[in-house]
């Protein structure tokens, strides 16, 4: 079953049947329908996506999911909109996200928090947690999202389906994101699509390909032959058997593998990416979403009623802006030695991609958290922090489940421009769990 196998109407009815219980589509579009200017031929006509409530489409409201914003309408559409109309993709709605995109978990004051198809008390991920439910669901074949944490893999990872992060070198997203992203923080966001399966994201990305994808080179990259970045004792949690599930699958698919040594260990990569987002949030201060003589009595009301009396920030927001700006403001003081550190774990990762190798991780080593509990999970992204910090071409693709029944998902990372080298990988891995099922 291909992205060409769902239709406009069954996913219209699946969104009339579940969006109410499940909280996937923060907007249904009235009449969807192909451009008229879209060619027959074109490579995803007729097929039914979300897009994730980050990205503009003229005249729909686009709200970067805050609830200031819930009267606004867009007056221009993102490249990936155009691009996606281009190719014949038929919108039939904008996909639900955090407050300003801004939590690992998808849930404001709009719609309320996209529910895990797997437990509906369980946090879909985020920030494109409504994607992610929408396609798991049948909602829509496929979503494009945004990933400036995780925000694309860890959702396609706790609700089972597959997300692939685009390299920012490779495929900018400058300019692009709603709300505005600092200038200084761009080479995190990445953006690629959320869909069933390894075939369906591929389908997508090469639909889009001529449209957003700059002149990078393909890296030349071995097919046979990866590094495993497992965890170690402090970050193994609920998956202490990921190694020797991950070697059993990679010795399945014939790929040679060895433990990788050289990465600092993930509890250190999530100190590198929290110390530099926090040095620097001066910069997402100055983009000036919501001014610190606005933004302080909004966090401090909506934590404190939970958003009871004020809606201008979503608690779960409002916690991790409260935290980002004390740790800048007392431990991490120091953007210049944030700076040489994100460096050094590039420098180390490029001499890994340069042999010739992708590197194999758990998308993250804990089921998805229940609603409200996330943003208490210090090192929950830590592994997909790991791809934003060097700018991976990151796939995320199912790989089992926890003793609780949950999906687990793995990770594919490699450097800018090596998403088809990353997809063959991936598909591969698929295959190998889809026999062992």
């Amino acid at each position: 079953m291909g992205l060409r196998d769902v239709t406009v109407e069954q996913c219209r009815q699946v969104i009339r049947d579940k969006n109410a219980e499940y909280a996937a589509v923060l907007h249904v579009v009235g009449e969807p329908a192909v451009d008229p200017e879209a060619p027959a031929d074109a490579p995803l006509h007729g097929v039914p996506f979300v897009l994730k409530d980050t990205w503009e489409v003229s005249g729909l409201p686009t709200t970067g999911g805050s609830w200031r914003h819930r009267r606004r309408v867009s007056t221009r559409s993102s490249r990936a909109y155009v691009a996606l109309r281009k190719c014949g993709a038929v919108l039939l709605g904008k996909s639900s996200c955090p407050d300003m995109a801004f939590s690992a978990e998808c849930d404001n004051h709009l719609i309320g928090a996209a529910k895990n198809p797997f437990d509906r008390t369980r946090t879909s991920g985020g920030s494109t947690g409504g994607g992610a439910v929408a396609v798991a669901l049948g909602m829509a074949a496929f979503d494009w999202g945004g990933d400036f944490g995780g925000s694309i893999r860890m959702p396609a990872g706790f609700c089972g389906v597959t997300g692939v992060r685009l390299s920012c070198e490779a495929w900018p997203t400058t300019g692009e994101h709603f709300p505005a992203m600092p200038a200084f923080f761009t080479h995190l966001l990445g953006w690629g699509p959320v869909a069933r399966t390894v075939a369906d994201c591929r389908d997508v990305i090469r639909a889009m390909r001529p449209h957003l994808r700059a002149h990078v080179m393909a890296p030349k990259i071995e097919r046979d032959d990866v590094v495993v970045y497992a965890p170690d004792a402090a970050s193994q949690a609920a998956w202490p058997t990921f190694y020797a599930d991950a070697a059993r699958a990679l010795m399945a698919a014939r790929v040679r593998f060895e433990p990788e040594r050289r990465l600092p260990s993930p509890s250190q990569v999530n100190e590198i990416y929290n110390a530099y987002v926090c040095a620097n949030f001066d910069h997402f201060v100055a983009a000036g979403e919501l001014p610190l003589e606005k933004a302080f009595p909004a966090v401090l009301l909506g934590l404190a009623t939970g958003g009871r009396l004020d809606k201008r920030v979503h608690p779960n927001t409002g916690i991790l802006l409260a935290g980002t700006h004390l740790a800048g403001a007392t431990r991490y003081r120091d953007p210049a030695r944030a700076g040489s550190a994100v460096r050094h774990l590039g420098d180390t990762a490029r001499a890994i991609w340069a042999e010739g190798r992708l590197i194999v991780a758990p998308m993250a080593t804990v089921p998805a958290p229940r609603h409200g509990r996330a943003a208490f999970d210090y090192d929950l992204q830590a592994f997909c922090k790991l791809g934003n910090l060097i700018d991976a071409t990151a796939a995320a693709i199912p790989f089992g489940t926890f003793d609780d029944g949950l999906p687990r998902s793995l990770q594919i990372l490699g450097p800018p421009g090596s998403e088809d080298a990353v997809l063959a990988l991936a598909e591969r891995l698929e295959s190998v769990g889809r026999a062992g099922a």
